[in-house]
């Protein structure tokens, strides 16, 4: 660390301080052992360097501009008065630090660390922080919190609420939370007692929608489509529902898109109600229909992998060819304000699962033979895109990869044999999901075939032997 020539330190001296490769120090000629530091990053602050039993010490005194030149040198006098008497304050500080509860870290933990997070994780911890971690840990002292103390509180919540996320989310919190308490003082390093805990097992969803399923949203889908302009609507027809909210549930059945890959997502700060844009809502400028492709700059792995590329097959190519555009707004799926994406996407979900049991009770399905999506959610959707691929007989491997949960792997080893796998697989499984859609799949025909195709196979496999 670099020193210069004392100075007397004032407001113009400080100001006129620039930051350079490494942190360094200037000592004011007026005070003994006080120092105005500045760091690469431009930080300025002030520091007293002493000896105690012939040591050197060093202690922070505060920031510039928050602690002034002339508080800085009482600051100091009175720490050099101290060390006179034999006191020593860096040990003070320490010993105050190891005093210092749960409640004091989560709060520089609260300055400091989630303002570096996206809105949504940032919310999401300080919720743990209030209603999980704070109630059981904040007054304990740092120092006190040890591991079995830990796993009660992680037991508890896994009691409470047995899916087992909220006390996964609850461990990593406390993890990093007491890793950086270590690096701030609060704690020795290596004592977190977050670091071993068992992770419990986690009740993962895993709805998607079967063949049958498909065919009744599909003739939903298609009931609740806009009457054509000039025509009447039937009296006992239910009513249309938007044309981009019902191009939005397709294209997430047809591309597996992620819900705010395509309509973007927004986060409500809780203090100022103000909402934050987390992601875009998807723009025409990243669909390219000559390549068949979608081109994803934001998405949820995009700062591991980068942009994502979505293929089209051609039921989603015709879809986009054919859907409206909005003048003045640049989003696929637009909504009822000027230059805005679609909201309220989920209350239409809604209005579609209704259809869906309303259309089979006008039919007359028999109750046994119906299908209920109530509680199929909008991300089921991509989910089903996925499911469906399995059904085909694609590995996990491709439809993870069609999801974007993988970075281009599955890919590579074709590139030089000029075509792409995945694109043929979009196609594949495009095609079939647009059949479904549709209603042109005989699936008790399709079924019959099926058997006839298994039993002449067993009694080949008999004749053989």
């Amino acid at each position: 660390m670099g020193e210069t020539k004392g100075k007397v330190i004032n407001k113009a001296v400080v100001e006129g301080m620039e930051p350079k490769a490494k942190t360094y120090r200037v000592p004011d000629a007026t005070t003994r052992g006080l120092y105005i530091q500045m760091t690469p990053a431009g930080t300025l602050s002030w520091v007293l360097r002493f000896r105690v039993h012939g040591q050197g010490k060093t202690h922070s005194i505060g920031r510039w501009p928050e602690v002034t030149v002339g508080r800085a040198r009482e600051k100091a006098m009175k720490l050099l008065g101290d060390i006179g008497d034999g006191n020593d304050p860096a040990a003070k500080k320490k010993a105050e630090r190891a005093a210092k509860t749960v409640k004091d870290l989560a709060e520089q933990f609260r300055a400091e660390h989630l303002p570096t997070l996206k809105p949504s994780t940032r919310a999401e911890y300080a919720r743990l922080l209030d209603k999980h971690i704070l109630p059981a840990l904040g007054p304990m002292r740092v120092k006190d919190v040890d591991t079995p103390e830990v796993a009660r509180l992680l037991a508890k919540i896994r009691k409470d609420t047995p899916k087992g996320i909220l006390a996964n989310r609850t461990r990593a919190v406390l993890s990093k939370m007491f890793t950086l308490g270590a690096l701030w003082g609060f704690c020795p390093a290596g004592t977190n007692p977050a670091k071993g805990q068992a992770r419990a097992a986690e009740t993962k969803k895993d709805r998607h929608l079967s063949d049958r399923e498909l065919i009744a949203l599909g003739a939903a889908l298609r009931h609740l489509e806009p009457t054509p302009t000039g025509q009447n609507r039937d009296k006992e027809a239910l009513a249309a529902l938007d044309v981009h909210a019902l191009a939005a549930f397709r294209l997430y059945l047809l591309t597996g898109m992620r819900k705010s890959e395509l309509i973007g997502a927004k986060k409500k700060d809780k203090e100022t109600g103000a909402y934050i844009v987390e992601s875009p809502a998807l723009p025409w400028a990243a669909v390219d229909l000559e390549a068949g492709q979608i081109r994803l700059a934001f998405h949820k792995t995009a700062k591991k992998v980068g942009a994502r590329i979505v293929p089209l097959c051609a039921a989603a190519h015709q879809l986009l060819d054919t859907l409206p555009k909005v003048l003045g707004n640049p989003y696929v799926i637009p909504g009822y304000y000027t230059g805005e994406a679609l909201v309220g996407l989920p209350k239409m979900w809604a209005t579609v699962q209704a259809a869906v049991t309303a259309l089979q009770v006008k039919a007359k399905v028999p109750k046994k033979d119906r299908v209920d999506l109530s509680d199929v959610t909008i991300h089921d959707l991509r989910r089903s895109f996925a499911s469906l691929g399995a059904r085909l007989g694609y590995p996990n491997s491709f439809t993870g990869a069609l999801l974007g949960h993988a970075a281009g792997t599955v890919t590579e080893g074709y590139a030089r044999l000029g075509f792409d796998p995945l694109k043929d697989a979009v196609e594949v499984i495009g095609a079939r999901m647009a059949a479904l859609l549709a209603g042109s799949v005989d699936l008790a025909k399709e079924a019959e075939e099926a058997k006839a195709a298994k039993d002449e196979k067993a009694k080949e496999k008999a004749k053989g032997a």
